[in-house]
């Protein structure tokens, strides 16, 4: 069972999962989709985000190269969004190897975590990041588009802040972001607006928000295992 936890830098994502984590490794087997990609180099637990980073890129770009054919499409289409704004730029090579990252680890995900709940972090879903820069020019039919070619998980948790919390915490960050402002985070919002709706009636997807009941997530991962 893939999980994928959605929201905001700063928003408290990876404490959720490394709290849930915890939890779940009590009573099931349970990993991240980082250790389990980090693992294939025997470097399992790394903390580090730029060292992970660069673990994920050498992992991820053989596997990213070999699925390029069942993703091509919606590589192409988020592309061609964000191209929009950033041009050949420094943004948008740091955006195509993030598309890389993220699709190399979705398919050792699906391939190796079989019988597992999978904890995902800076998924698939978190790819709509890179429309943020462009405004106002994608329009609603292609954000439906964006998630029609999305490759899905199976659960959606969607962690939430206020925009004073994101921006206190994101600064806070070892590794922030190049760019944090309000335009940003309610630029992200504005897409979740229109992203989560897909997601939830075109495809009958699970979207947990789970406030701060760090039990709830546990329960539902437990429940949503044992059925899946």
């Amino acid at each position: 069972m893939i999980v994928e936890f959605i929201g905001s830098t700063g928003s408290g994502k990876t404490t959720l999962i490394s709290e849930v984590h915890r939890c779940l490794t009590k009573t099931g087997r349970v990993t991240t989709s980082i250790d389990l990609a980090t693992g294939l180099l025997g470097l399992r637990g790394v903390t580090n985000p730029t060292l992970q980073n660069l673990v994920m890129e050498f992992v991820s770009l053989p596997v990213f190269i070999l699925a390029l054919h069942r993703h091509n499409k919606f590589i192409g289409h988020t592309v061609k969004i964000f191209w929009r704004n950033t041009g050949f730029s420094m943004q948008t090579i740091h955006n195509l190897r993030s598309l890389v990252r993220k699709i190399g680890r979705y398919e050792i995900t699906k391939h190796l975590g079989k019988d597992q709940v999978i904890l995902v972090d800076e998924g698939p879903i978190l790819a709509a990041h890179m429309f943020v820069p462009a405004g106002n020019t994608y329009t609603p039919e292609e954000i439906t588009r964006f998630t029609d070619l999305l490759p899905l998980p199976d659960l959606v948790v969607y962690i939430r802040a206020s925009v004073d919390t994101l921006m206190e915490r994101t600064l806070r960050r070892t590794d922030p972001p190049r760019e944090v402002d309000l335009r940003i985070r309610h630029g992200w919002r504005n897409i979740l607006n229109v992203l989560l709706p897909c997601l939830i009636n075109s495809h009958k997807l699970k979207i947990f928000f789970p406030g701060f009941w760090l039990w709830k997530v546990s329960i539902l991962l437990n429940q949503d295992s044992i059925r899946l």
